[in-house]
């Protein structure tokens, strides 16, 4: 059965106040190591890429095994998803989706927020240069980066089966269950 808009919405909610969690986490192990050394950690001390890199492997990549381990488990859907009812499926078949297309759907949707974290480096690393001219590819990117998750909804709100971008590339689709 096809969910609907506001159950896919709170789903979301749910597992993006999981992820908030995991970064107050990381935010309260920042002011420890504050509060300990007294000094502040300055991640563009290793670059634009390694800052970029370090985000990714702290925030990014922890999400991602998050939403890849739920949704490839055997009950195919993250803790949200699951409050919620709902379940991801193979879009064909409506069982099990395979793993590969559970890590496209991850990499897929993790993309707009993966590019955003891109843009915010690089913005960052323009103002730490005590400059704030922006090179005009920023600022689009920027833009974009606000604009692809509306996109994302949009696609979610606006496709008869509630197929979001990331459904669409895996071949997947998320159903009610119960």
């Amino acid at each position: 059965m096809r969910p609907s808009f506001g159950r896919r919405i709170v789903a979301l909610l749910i597992d993006y106040a999981l992820i908030l969690a995991w970064m107050a986490l990381l935010t309260l192990s920042t002011v420890i190591t504050w509060a300990i050394t007294g000094q502040s950690t300055n991640w563009l001390a290793l670059g634009v890429g390694g800052a970029q890199l370090l985000g990714f492997l702290l925030l990014v990549l922890p999400v991602g095994v998050y939403l890849f381990a739920c949704e490839a488990s055997s009950r195919h859907a993250t803790v949200g998803k699951r409050v919620m009812g709902l379940r991801v499926v193979d879009e064909k078949s409506t069982g099990a989706p395979a793993p590969w297309r559970v890590l496209v759907r991850t990499i897929v949707k993790l993309l707009p927020w993966e590019a955003a974290h891109f843009f915010i480096w690089q913005t960052i690393a323009t103002v730490s240069a005590d400059s704030l001219v922006f090179p005009a590819w920023v600022l689009v990117g920027l833009i974009l980066a606000d604009v692809i998750p509306l996109v994302y909804v949009g696609f979610v709100l606006f496709n008869r089966e509630r197929r979001g971008p990331h459904d669409l590339a895996a071949g997947t689709r998320v159903i009610r269950i119960g």
